[in-house]
């Protein structure tokens, strides 16, 4: 029997003392045993987070696109999609844009990235985060056209679906860290992270233009001039958010909802809301249209997340006979089962009032875009195609989440916006919403910043931030897609506001006589003191 073993080593691998240093090779089994240990500990502490990223990107996880839930979130130049499909073209596109980004620009201009943040998966977004991306893509696309003095490359960045994670200030904190960003379009939804995301951004000194944020409170003062009220708010925004470095090109929802108390054909009988007070676009909404006609409207609340209670709304309202007015103070998302709802009672015989029309802050425009959700296309289609919508039994008004749907005298630009859309690639039905032209004037209005700063010269974030700040007269407007755009102290739009447009039915694939392409919905501008158009 051999007896060195022992002599060598304590436990079967550490050295004895009395050997070493006599051979070298006495400390493989040690070395072995440390790695072992130190490999365990390194996989149960990183394994969850390594999978995350291999999950989200074909090939060695980069650590900017990790996995958040069911999801992937993070940062991209293109053209990876994160796993969605309904993306992968505007991202070919933005990839595409990128690399080709100084082609048409000045030579001794310096390239600049912009960010773009978006919820790419939220309910409340649909199938219109595709058209929002899209929008920015063809405003990359101007700014780095005819004019171009420093290229823009685009650094998307998907917060995933709004919820209990911290992926949307963890992907903006990412975003905020890159020193080439020196601005950023988008931000999100009117959310609490939304919120967050922007105070992250001001400490950053990053500039931010909001594409689609109306919410009360969320602006640099917490809407002051409009006196909110947040007590139906599970957080109170009357300090405001993103001092300093926030801006947004979408009407607020209390010049929307001026404009619809201008518009209304009589007073609502009911305001229909959702219940709780975490979403701050209806719950700071809410108390402005109560103001806006006077107060003590009776309210009528549903569950947002039980579908079921939005029929019972509909029985409701149709228990009233007359003509009949409701304000809807609630997302898009459940609009379409509203209207429908009421087609059902209409047409069961259970409905006495003559008609329903329906006022809508601009989430209203969510039933002018196909959804991705066959269960909300069903729904959107049957509501819009209804017998009792086409007769005008049923009619919904609503406010446009920007100045225009179509070109106008006051937005001579919306011709160039669908020229350079289509040019891009993108299907020009996907206008329509609205979210597209927003983000296209996002975008436009930092590329209208760049172009004011000289060639040969590094760009910085306080040189955009003060551009966009100097946008306040009509000489010195941003010409967007959606009319002229200047910011007053709070970052919020001046201007007269947002149209109210009667939203008309669905254009039948089969109806030749329609005005519309088969598919789309268009709209007609509601006047005051004119009778309210037909479609």
């Amino acid at each position: 029997m051999t007896t060195g073993e022992p002599k060598r080593y304590h436990w079967g691998f550490i050295p004895r003392r009395g050997r070493w240093p006599k051979r070298w090779t006495d400390w493989i089994r040690l070395c072995l045993v440390v790695l072992l240990v130190a490999t365990t500990a390194l996989v149960a502490r990183y394994a969850g987070t390594v999978a995350d990223h291999v999950r989200c990107k074909d090939g060695w996880p980069g650590p900017e696109v990790w996995q958040s839930g069911d999801e992937c979130v993070g940062l991209t130049q293109g053209p990876y999609a994160f796993e969605l499909p309904a993306f992968e073209q505007v991202m070919r596109v933005i990839d595409q844009q990128n690399r080709s980004a100084a082609e048409q620009c000045d030579a001794e201009g310096v390239a600049v990235t912009v960010g773009v943040l978006l919820t790419m998966t939220d309910q409340y977004a649909g199938a219109r985060a595709v058209h929002e991306l899209e929008g920015v893509a063809a405003g990359q696309r101007r700014a780095n056209g005819t004019g171009c003095l420093h290229p823009v490359r685009l650094l998307v960045g998907n917060i995933g679906a709004y919820g209990t994670s911290d992926a949307p200030v963890e992907v903006a904190r990412k975003l905020a860290e890159r020193p080439e960003v020196v601005a950023v379009a988008g931000i999100g939804l009117s959310d609490e992270q939304s919120a967050r995301t922007a105070d992250l951004f001001a400490g950053a000194k990053l500039p931010m233009v909001s594409d689609l944020i109306t919410a009360g409170g969320f602006d640099q003062s917490g809407s002051r001039e409009d006196q909110p009220d947040f007590r139906s708010c599970e957080r109170d925004y009357s300090a405001g958010i993103g001092r300093d470095h926030y801006y947004r090109v979408a009407f607020r929802n209390a010049v929307q909802i001026s404009r619809l108390g201008a518009a209304a054909p009589q007073r609502p009988a009911f305001i229909m809301v959702p219940t709780g007070g975490s979403d701050p676009y209806t719950c700071t909404a809410l108390p402005m249209m109560q103001r806006e006609f006077g107060g003590d409207i009776t309210e009528v609340k549903f569950d947002p997340g039980e579908s079921s209670t939005v029929p019972q709304t509909a029985r409701r309202v149709c228990g009233v006979a007359g003509e009949v007015t409701v304000a809807y103070i609630a997302r898009g998302l459940d609009l379409a089962r509203f209207l429908f709802s009421l087609d059902e009672a209409y047409a069961s015989g259970q409905c006495a009032a003559s008609s329903v029309t329906v006022l809508s802050t601009s989430d209203g425009q969510r039933l002018r875009a196909r959804e991705l959700n066959p269960v909300l296309e069903d729904l959107r289609v049957k509501a819009l195609g209804s017998a009792s919508y086409r007769d005008g039994r049923v009619r919904l008004l609503s406010t446009l989440v920007g100045g225009a749907d179509k070109a106008g005298p006051h937005n001579p630009g919306f011709t160039e916006f669908e020229q350079v859309f289509t040019d891009s690639g993108f299907d020009p039905s996907h206008i329509d919403a609205g979210w597209a032209v927003n983000a296209y004037d996002a975008m436009t209005t930092v590329a209208a910043a760049l172009r004011t700063l000289p060639t040969g010269q590094a760009v910085h974030r306080s040189e955009v931030n003060t551009a966009i700040s100097g946008f306040s007269a009509p000489d010195q407007a941003v010409l967007g897609a959606g009319g002229p755009i200047t910011f007053d102290n709070s970052g919020n739009r001046t201007g007269d506001g947002p149209p109210v447009v009667h939203v008309c039915p669905l254009a039948p694939d089969s109806d030749s006589d329609s005005d519309s392409e088969p598919g789309r919905v268009r709209s007609v501008e509601v006047r005051q003191g004119e009778p309210l158009p037909r479609c």
